[in-house]
């Protein structure tokens, strides 16, 4: 799949700071052996855009289904599986930091669908993006309009708060309270609560699990720790706890992740 999956750092120096990589993908079904994968909720957002390849996206937390064919996501921790509804996979997107979509829109993220539609965001420019889009066969040429439209889009804001506990959060990997981040902040729990809220559309505590469950996810992909090892690295106070705020999280254990990895072909790690 490696070959058929194609990544890029943001081109320009201030979008390095908002976006992880864009992405590009095109496959037969055939070779992917996918029908419906659940997607493990991730603290980062995701753009995508499905070409005339739309995929049906089902939150079974609030048992609702979408055709996804422009979307942006944004952090939940609902349980949301993902199908394609054409013979082939063809995606243009984009790993964004939590706190983008605040830098994209006035309106409260927490306020927001749990999934996006990218003309209810950026409008025409959205439409203007598609018909563009569409024309080009260079990924390379496709990664940079991403890139224009991000930059057409941003607002001048202040997230410094936000980006600051984002930072910390994420150099702890997570194991870290909220009570010693709003101090090293210098603002109250409620405050930072607050914060997080408005910018990233989650609880600081809701993301902290979900920087730990990343965290425990390359864990179990990439050894062969035991999940006992695993809840202790997570700073978990034990297994029984890893397991039921994995699955709390998830639906599924970690002992069933582990045992289905490879068909996690949407994983970001």
């Amino acid at each position: 799949m490696k070959n058929d999956f194609i990544i890029q750092k943001p081109f320009n120096d201030h979008l390095q700071s908002l976006v992880d990589y864009y992405f590009y993908i095109d496959i037969p079904i055939t070779e992917l052996s996918m029908e419906e994968e659940y997607v493990i909720p991730f603290p980062r957002i995701t753009f995508g855009y499905f070409f005339e390849h739309p995929f049906s996206v089902t939150n079974h937390s609030t048992e609702e289904t979408i055709k996804a064919e422009m979307i942006i996501s944004r952090i939940s921790t609902n349980q949301i599986s993902v199908k394609p509804m054409t013979e082939r996979i063809k995606i243009i997107g984009a790993h964004v930091r939590p706190y983008t979509l605040a830098y994209l829109t006035n309106v409260n993220i927490c306020e927001m669908p749990w999934l996006i539609r990218t003309e209810n965001l950026f409008g025409k420019k959205a439409l203007n993006f598609k018909n563009r889009i569409n024309t080009f066969s260079n990924p390379k040429k496709m990664f940079v309009e991403i890139e224009n439209i991000f930059l057409k889009t941003i607002l001048v804001k202040d997230l410094n708060v936000i980006t600051e506990a984002i930072n910390i959060i994420e150099s702890k990997k997570g194991s870290i309270s909220i009570s010693t981040i709003s101090d090293k902040i210098g603002i109250s729990s409620r405050t930072l609560r607050n914060h997080f809220y408005k910018s990233v559309g989650c609880s600081p505590k809701e993301y902290i699990h979900l920087v730990k469950l990343k965290q425990a996810i390359f864990q179990m992909k990439h050894s062969t720790d035991s999940l006992t090892s695993v809840s202790y690295t997570q700073n978990y106070a034990d297994q029984a706890h890893f397991t039921n705020t994995f699955k709390n999280i998830t639906g599924v254990s970690p002992k069933n992740i582990r045992g289905n990895m490879s068909d996690f072909r949407f994983l970001q790690f």
